[in-house]
């Protein structure tokens, strides 16, 4: 009885990576989203995804200091969240193995709603982060 319950298990948890897999392989997208909030913080982000391979240029603006990095790695997609694996390069001579999940969802206007528990805005920030942008239309 329990080997009948660990095959379905197994075959439920290999399904789902499957269509993940699927379903990051057939996205092809765009995105370009940005925030300000009181002339102090200045958040761009724009994220590329291509056969399942995703690419993100981050620039942010924290009161005088500027961050900036890029996030190069391989994603899955289940529906409008996406998960991330890869090499983050905060500057030519420093790069980390970073995993990043995050939630997109593209409006009827064609504008584009980013939100992500990952602190994204300013080094010190610890809240969930959401970010107004478009698809970009290549």
């Amino acid at each position: 009885m329990l080997n009948k319950a660990l095959i379905g298990i197994l075959t439920a948890i290999v399904f789902l990576i499957t269509q993940a897999i699927i379903s990051s392989v057939n996205t092809k997208a765009t995105y370009k989203f940005s925030i300000k909030n009181n002339n102090i913080t200045q958040n761009t982000l724009q994220l590329t995804l291509n056969d399942g391979y995703a690419s993100m240029l981050i620039s942010r603006k924290c009161s005088n200091n500027d961050y900036s990095s890029r996030l190069n790695g391989i994603f899955l997609r289940f529906q409008n969240h996406y998960y991330i694996f890869g090499m983050e390069h905060i500057d030519e001579n420093n790069a980390q193995l970073m995993f990043s999940n995050f939630f997109i969802d593209s409006l009827r206007s064609g504008d584009a709603i980013y939100i992500s528990h990952s602190p994204f805005s300013c080094p010190n920030n610890k809240v969930s982060e959401v970010l107004l942008g478009k698809r970009i239309v290549s």
